[in-house]
């Protein structure tokens, strides 16, 4: 896996993180972003990789910044 590979899922697992701490589902989310729920589940999944607007938008629904919502991720590389 390259670190960019590595990145993304670490960026996915910890949205899921997020959403149970913040007692949000999927639907929720999207519904926030303006998009669908296939649509945030594929990036969530690694299927589709998610645009860096959308991250932006997620961190914002999340009440975090894109750093701490980026620093977070990261710590999980080294899990």
């Amino acid at each position: 896996m390259s670190n960019d590979d590595a990145l993304e899922a670490a960026i996915q697992k910890q949205i899921l993180v997020e959403l149970l701490e913040h007692d949000m589902t999927q639907e929720d989310l999207a519904e926030k972003l303006g998009t669908t729920p296939a649509t945030l589940n594929r990036y969530i999944k690694g299927h589709r990789s998610m645009p860096m607007s959308t991250f932006f938008k997620v961190a914002d629904a999340l009440g975090l910044s894109q750093v701490e919502l980026l620093q977070r991720a990261v710590a999980r590389l080294g899990k």
